[in-house]
């Protein structure tokens, strides 16, 4: 005989929020959110694409919104799986969608569409009624893979460079 059991209260408050964070923020595009999601210190890290450049701060969030809507403006993502880490955490996996339509990090619109998939592991304050911290593990877009080949090709020394040095000299 087997039973299921509910999920406890503070499980279905994080989850509750890491989906209004993907879904109705992120998808949705609903700004109006920002105040009841996240907390006045929030941190969002794109650890794997961008980990030197945190976004911090409810108005950060607004930001990082609004430059995703303008970069991206038919961004979706689909959530797979949610698995709790401790009491405060839990992983979010999905995949979803995004063509570049607008600047990207500096960037002109490159008209890619790029499909990708991720995990984000989400922080809650003490009583889980706000995200604390969001970092982010997904594939690249395309221009993430663009912008790593410009930075390489910046880059003094590498065997491509040794050889024109040589012939130089």
């Amino acid at each position: 005989m087997t039973t299921e059991t509910a999920p406890r209260p503070r499980v279905q408050q994080m989850v509750q929020l890491a989906h209004d964070y993907l879904i109705e923020y992120l998808t949705n595009k609903r700004a109006e959110l920002a105040d009841q999601l996240f907390d006045e210190g929030v941190v969002h890290k794109d650890v794997v694409w961008d980990p030197t450049h945190p976004t911090v701060g409810i108005e950060g969030m607004r930001h990082y919104l609004q430059d995703l809507s303008t970069a991206f403006p038919d961004f979706w993502v689909e959530i797979d799986q949610y698995a709790t880490v401790d009491t405060n955490s839990i992983m979010v996996t999905y995949k979803g969608s995004a063509t570049n339509l607008g600047e990207y990090h500096h960037h002109k619109a490159t008209g890619h569409a790029s499909n990708f998939e991720g995990a984000n592991c989400f922080r809650f304050n003490h009583d889980r009624s706000r995200i604390t911290h969001i970092d982010v593990y997904r594939s690249a877009f395309a221009e993430d893979l663009d912008e790593v080949g410009e930075k390489r090709q910046a880059q003094e020394g590498g065997f491509r460079d040794l050889r024109l040095k040589r012939l130089v000299i």
